[in-house]
């Protein structure tokens, strides 16, 4: 079945995949439609942060189109080239968002929606717990989004605990906890105040 795609507020919400198990970036997910659009957004955050590069973003919005999902600004991203201009890409990928009414914490917030693309690669074992806070520490850093800080503090617990009174595998098991939270919209449970205390 081939899915087209208008803009969200001139059709039927249905249409925009409102079946399906939610995300901590608000998109649901409907077979290979969902995993493509779902690629698209993780893309897209990861470029805004400058931890992707603009052929991810295209290569995404093409494998969208494979999926069968389809929208004008969607297939005019498809065809742009990765060294266009971030200020033609950019409002072409808001747009091609918008039609697809998915991931609106991508527009509203890069950084706690490129931190959940990388926290689900983690939960898939394709990083480790201690290269997820790294990635936290780098491209969102102390002074970024204040839900995303207990995930930059990781790194530097990983990098101190030698010295401290936790071991390695407390940060493993304690970064799987804060992720299963995060991923849920759930409150953190606060694992690193330890090392924040005096």
């Amino acid at each position: 079945m081939h899915v087209m795609i208008g803009r969200c507020g001139a059709i039927d919400l249905r249409a925009c995949w409102a079946t399906g198990p939610a995300r901590q970036d608000g998109a649901v997910t409907d077979g290979d439609a969902g995993d493509a659009t779902g690629q698209l957004s993780d893309a897209v955050a990861l470029w805004r942060v400058g931890a992707a590069p603009a052929s991810d973003v295209v290569d995404a919005a093409v494998e969208c189109l494979v999926a069968d999902v389809d929208s004008p600004a969607l297939r005019e991203l498809a065809g742009e080239s990765p060294r266009e201009s971030r200020f033609i890409l950019d409002p072409l990928i808001d747009q091609a968002l918008d039609e697809l009414c998915v991931d609106r914490l991508v527009l509203a917030n890069p950084q706690r929606a490129a931190l959940t693309a990388v926290l689900k690669r983690y939960k898939r074992g394709e990083l480790t717990a201690a290269a997820a806070a790294k990635w936290a520490h780098r491209y969102i850093g102390h002074l970024g989004d204040a839900r995303c800080q207990v995930f930059v503090d990781f790194d530097d617990m990983y990098d101190t605990v030698n010295y401290a009174s936790y071991t390695a595998a407390d940060l493993d098991k304690w970064m799987a906890e804060e992720s299963d939270a995060f991923l849920a919209g759930r409150a953190s449970p606060g694992r690193t105040r330890i090392w924040r205390s005096p």
